[in-house]
């Protein structure tokens, strides 16, 4: 079995207020625990990045773990000193308002790395906590190893900082639009993000990872009768279409919401 996380926080006594959305139904599989092999690590896009004997060093020192829906990967308060390579579910990163409803910036996905605070240390991400919200299974660098093997393999920093960086780009795209767009502009760049880059462009296909209408709202800052009606009004327009419990979207049609030209 993969090695069971400390947990920073307990969360059991606070009630769930997001509806959790679902993984691939495949996952890449998940070592014992006792040692990580380089085919696992392989799965993360950053990791692909480096030579063959710096994922020898990371095999050598890091380790699988998991985390059960609802518990927190980071807290607000000093949270743990590791970066979470993201191999399979979903993770949110979220605050609650002035008024105690739930705001999600941002959806972990597999290939995402959690820990940029602790890499980091202040960023957009310092005023929001890490929850899963599915089970999530990953791999667990703790800092020390992670400082160790950058300074012998520099290859592993430059690509461990590149992920960060493009995720904390769209996380202020995210905020930015948060303050100047319309509700349905928010919306169709969320359902855009979740589509596969190899995806047909003009064609209708599910989200790669789906997500509910609770979840959506939370993401765009909206209540749930408000996204139901947009995502309604997008599917009158042709952009979404309902295809039994599935959300099927043309991206083509997203991107020229949006005011992208083409796609990807």
């Amino acid at each position: 079995m993969a090695r069971r996380h400390e947990p920073d926080c307990a969360v059991k006594d606070t009630p769930a207020i997001y509806t959790p959305v679902y993984v691939r139904p495949t996952p890449p599989a998940i070592s014992s625990g006792e040692m990580v092999h380089h085919d696992l690590l392989l799965t993360s896009p950053a990791l692909r990045e480096v030579g063959p004997g710096a994922l020898d060093a990371i095999a050598g020192r890091a380790k699988t773990i998991e985390f059960r829906r609802g518990e927190r990967v980071a807290g607000l308060v000093n949270p743990p000193k590791r970066l979470v390579f993201l191999l399979a579910g979903l993770a949110k990163l979220s605050a609650a308002t002035v008024d105690g409803r739930e705001r999600i910036v941002y959806v972990f996905r597999p290939g995402d790395i959690i820990g940029s605070r602790v890499l980091l240390g202040k960023s957009l991400e310092s005023d929001y906590e890490v929850v899963a919200m599915t089970r999530l299974t990953g791999v667990v660098l703790d800092l020390a190893d992670f400082q160790a093997i950058t300074e012998e393999h520099p290859e592993v920093l430059i690509a461990v900082t590149r992920n960060l960086t493009r995720r904390l780009e769209r996380l202020t795209e995210r905020l930015m639009g948060a303050m100047s767009e319309e509700v349905s502009m928010r919306l169709c760049r969320l359902l855009l993000d979740f589509v596969e880059a190899q995806s047909p462009a003009d064609e209708f296909v599910r989200l790669a990872h789906p997500l509910t209408h609770e979840t959506m709202a939370h993401i765009v800052g909206a209540s749930r009768p408000h996204t139901s009606t947009v995502l309604s009004d997008l599917e009158k327009e042709g952009i979404v279409k309902r295809q039994r419990r599935d959300l099927l979207v043309n991206p083509r049609r997203l991107a020229e919401m949006i005011g992208n030209s083409s796609w990807p």
